[in-house]
């Protein structure tokens, strides 16, 4: 049975693969790679994390993180998101910031992994914004191009309280059209369908 509205979740590596297969390209940067095409090599001891962003029935957005052990401090953990990708119909309704910055409150807000710091790949120019809200370092101009931001004592109770801020104001925002779009208003604006597209049985 369906769920009506915005749901985060997490999903097996099936799904993610799936899902990946469809949208992992973008006009910018050109096929999107991730961890589960292989190739790459992680840490032996890392945790990855799959969530998926769901309007009602439909998968929209997918995301991975990988979560191992800080090299300075075993006690504690990296976080790295690994690869955000959307549904190339839904793009540009901030569904990669609002499924990333989810994934990272419930990733640092989570004791047992105790992360001490997070960081990713900003190849493209749409994850260095989505990371700069966040209080992310942009790319260094010469090496890798990697963002990151430490989530110390009281860097992450700030880090957290920008997340909730963000979450809260997108969800805000998903949810008056998903009580739109339940109504048959004509000011819905279906997130999770392309655009002119209509629910099904509405």
């Amino acid at each position: 049975m369906a769920q009506d509205g915005p749901r985060i979740a997490e999903i097996s590596a099936e799904e993610f693969r799936e899902f990946a297969r469809r949208y992992a390209s973008s006009p910018e940067i050109g096929p999107i790679q991730t961890s589960l095409d292989g190739g790459i090599d992680e840490p032996d001891d890392c945790d990855r994390v799959l969530v998926g962003l769901w309007g009602c029935d439909t998968l929209c957005a997918v995301a991975c993180f990988h979560l191992y052990r800080s090299a300075r401090d075993q006690a504690r953990r990296v976080l790295k998101l690994d690869s955000v990708i959307v549904d190339n119909r839904l793009r540009r309704r901030g569904l990669a910031g609002f499924l990333v910055t989810q994934g990272f409150a419930d990733l640092v807000a989570d004791e047992a992994y105790n992360v001490a710091r997070i960081y990713a790949h900003s190849v493209h120019p749409g994850t260095v914004r989505l990371l700069r809200r966040l209080g992310f370092n942009d790319p260094q101009v010469t090496g890798a191009p990697i963002s990151d931001v430490t989530v110390d004592a009281e860097d992450r109770v700030a880090f957290l309280k920008l997340c909730e801020g963000q979450i809260a104001n997108h969800m805000s925002q998903i949810k008056l059209q998903c009580e739109f779009c339940r109504k048959g208003d004509r000011r819905a604006r279906p997130w999770c369908l392309p655009r002119g597209e209509k629910p099904k049985g509405r």
